[in-house]
């Protein structure tokens, strides 16, 4: 079994993304990690990772959460470096839709597994 890593920073575009990654997770029989990077406590992502949950039901995978404490585009990949991850699920940005923000750019590039990037404007069609 894999595991699709969601990064979310709290914002509406990284919780919208999380049905996505639910629905991939489901088609595939992996695991959802909620992943949030804090720059200085861990604490500090308790309550984005508590509204990320939920948004998920009793229907949806597995469900797993870590907050790391770091610089976001680096931790994300680190823990993407895992060979059980599949794939890192996240918003595009929190800016201008047509730009991608400077975390995903930065995770595009240095992933060494498959990135998934939703636009804040996509329709859930599952």
């Amino acid at each position: 079994m894999k595991t699709i890593i969601v990064a979310v920073d709290g914002s509406d575009a990284a919780l919208k993304v999380i049905p996505y990654a639910a629905e991939l997770a489901k088609a595939y029989g992996d695991d959802l990690l909620l992943l949030n990077i804090q720059s200085t406590l861990k604490e500090l992502g308790m309550p984005v990772i508590a509204k990320a949950k939920s948004i998920m039901n009793e229907s949806e995978p597995s469900i797993s959460t870590k907050i790391r404490v770091g610089i976001p585009a680096m931790e994300i990949v680190t823990e993407a470096k895992d060979p059980d991850v599949r794939c890192v699920v996240m918003a595009i940005g929190k800016g201008r839709q047509e730009e991608i923000g400077s975390v995903s750019k930065q995770v595009l590039e240095l992933a060494t597994c498959p990135v998934m990037l939703v636009p804040e404007h996509a329709v859930n069609r599952v």
